[in-house]
């Protein structure tokens, strides 16, 4: 089953993961000198703002993703950037310390955007929406947008057959004939647990449920209390697996992960720690200039998030765990798309050249990922060796040792390398070696309280 001249594909949501499958699309329909039909289904409005035009992601956009969309030449204009970030810093109970680009002299680039047109109490559009944006993009090198959501799918048992979408109600309600179907929907739409009814196979990632908050300090606090830096927290408590503050021009994103699903009651735990308190501007709980949402995001990935004629990409089918979610659309997107009009729309087409890949890439990644996050859970408990480990990296800044741990630490929080590599970064003998001095150090002085 091939994609042939005037074939026709339908998008199941506009986000990154859709905009991005259209861009490859259209791309690959015009080297092979092809016309196909690219239509995208997505009932938000991204350029709206709070809740109808909000995607609900923490809006960090990671120095690979940007070269990745230069090459692609997608350029992202100024009004989508609400900040450009220079470095992080990471706050542990008693120091803080500021983390650099490790490979001098290239500086780094990384941007802040909003995934909707800023939180619901702004007094105006305060970006162009980067889910906006890519959406447009789309438009402009041929893709249509429907503004409605899907409601139903029938997948034939005659697999020469197209796949039948129902979208819309009542006076919009409409039918639409495919020649693949291309689910990017994500894990925060209903339509994963409505794939899963159809019986090809597809079981939904787990997920677990954060907590992002946006606040209104004003751009003159944001500048005097953080900078151009996103200030990333390992207080050790139990709840909490990562946390951090990403200032956003005006504004303030906060954004809590946990092994479990957050709530406002553990939001409110963390806010009020006396670190945070200290690094918090004054009337973030005033509930008129705050917006809050519970996003789901993904633990693994999905089983089988494809048949013949369907594929489902992003997050709904395979990603980064914690890390880089729209740089995990844009691979997927890429790796769908080329084996669509490379290979073919087939079921087996898309497990060989599509799903096995792209767990090569992610999915074996994630493991490592898996092993840090677990050791990072078990340090982060440990308040004297995590502050043993960051007094020893202020007080000798220029040693091997330090910017070792210098390199592990940018690339865990910026993902800007793969869980592997950081993984065996942290696991060199020589830094080992030269930590256990302060490790143990610090046990004995914590046994001694």
């Amino acid at each position: 089953m091939y994609l042939k001249n005037g074939a026709k594909i339908a998008i199941i949501g506009g986000g990154p993961a859709g905009s991005f499958f259209a861009h490859f699309a259209l791309m690959h329909a015009k080297q092979l000198g092809i016309k196909v039909s690219v239509t995208i289904f997505e009932k938000k409005c991204f350029d709206k703002k709070g809740a109808p035009g909000c995607n609900m992601s923490a809006g960090v956009l990671s120095e690979t993703l940007l070269d990745k969309l230069s090459e692609q030449h997608i350029h992202l204009p100024p009004s989508c950037i609400q900040q450009e970030i220079e470095g992080y810093f990471l706050q542990v109970s008693e120091y803080s310390i500021p983390l650099h680009y490790p490979y001098p002299p290239h500086k780094t680039r990384i941007a802040t955007v909003f995934r909707g047109s800023g939180p619901r109490f702004a007094n105006s559009d305060v970006s162009n929406s980067f889910d906006h944006f890519l959406l447009e993009h789309a438009q402009n090198i041929g893709a249509k947008v429907i503004p409605h959501p899907v409601i139903n799918i029938e997948i034939p048992k005659n697999p020469n057959d197209l796949i039948k979408l129902t979208y819309g109600e009542g006076a919009s309600k409409g039918e639409y004939t495919a020649d693949l179907v291309v689910g990017a929907f994500g894990v925060n739409s209903d339509t994963p647990s409505e794939l899963n009814k159809l019986g090809f196979g597809y079981t939904p990632p787990k997920t677990v449920r954060t907590c992002i908050m946006d606040i209104y300090p004003t751009r003159t606090i944001n500048d005097a209390l953080y900078g151009n830096n996103i200030y990333v927290f390992s207080l050790g408590l139990k709840f909490i697996r990562f946390a951090a503050f990403i200032p956003k021009g005006e504004f303030l994103t906060i954004c809590l992960v946990g092994k479990k699903d957050m709530d406002k009651a553990q939001l409110n735990t963390f806010m009020n720690q006396s670190i945070i308190q200290k690094m918090i501007p004054e009337g973030w709980d005033d509930s008129k200039k705050r917006c809050i949402c519970f996003p789901n995001i993904p633990v693994n990935h999905a089983r089988h998030p494809y048949t013949n004629r369907l594929v489902i990409i992003g997050d709904a089918g395979i990603s980064r765990t914690y890390k880089n979610g729209i740089d995990s659309a844009f691979t997927t997107a890429q790796l769908a798309a080329n084996t669509a009009f490379v290979r073919g729309v087939s079921e087996k087409d898309f497990e060989e050249g599509y799903f096995k890949p792209a767990k090569m890439l992610l999915g074996r990644d994630n493991i490592y990922g898996g092993i840090i996050l677990m050791a990072n859970d078990i340090i982060s408990r440990q308040k004297h060796v995590v502050s043993s480990h960051i007094k020893y990296m202020s007080e000798h800044p220029d040693t091997w040792e330090t910017k070792g741990m210098n390199e592990v630490l940018w690339n865990t929080v910026t993902g800007n390398a793969t869980y592997k590599d950081i993984f065996l970064k942290s696991i060199h003998p020589r830094l080992l070696l030269s930590l256990l001095p302060a490790i143990l150090y610090s046990l004995t002085k914590k046994s001694k309280i």
